[in-house]
């Protein structure tokens, strides 16, 4: 029986995957300010692991420059098993990004000296996204 109340929004996941303690927990801090669940990966195979063993995040943030340069490899795995899922890649270095992620039409580009704002914009677009997705799914 429904109240008539709105029901509250859903809690948005936002998989984070950066080496750097201090980039890492600044990620987390935006994304909590938008509403967001953050849950950080320092390294590469746990995000794997989680990525084929969990239900899908709402969006990814990724850093180009990964140890062991993997970044790519993680960007491919995540659009071979979530073709649509928007990724955000918030990277220092963002003249060195191959076509595949500039490309991508679920993918924004974020340079870390933009600041917190323009991190906060991707972020807001990745959930937007998702939100828009779903509107389009409903009967």
């Amino acid at each position: 029986m429904s109240t008539g109340a709105a029901d509250p929004p859903a809690i948005r996941r936002v998989w984070i995957v950066e080496d750097e303690p201090d980039a890492a927990a600044l990620a987390a801090e935006l994304c909590l300010s938008s509403n967001s669940e953050p849950l950080v990966f320092r390294t590469a195979l746990p995000f794997l692991v989680a990525l084929q063993s969990s239900s899908p995040p709402d969006a990814v943030v990724l850093d180009w420059r990964l140890e062991r340069e993997l970044s790519a490899a993680l960007f491919m795995a995540t659009r071979h098993r979530y073709p649509n899922l928007p990724v955000v890649y918030w990277t220092g270095t963002t003249d060195a990004l191959p076509g595949m992620v500039r490309d991508d039409r679920t993918t924004r580009v974020v340079d870390k000296a933009d600041g917190a704002a323009a991190f906060e914009r991707a972020i807001e677009w990745a959930l937007e996204a998702v939100e828009s997705a779903e509107d389009s799914a409903r009967p």
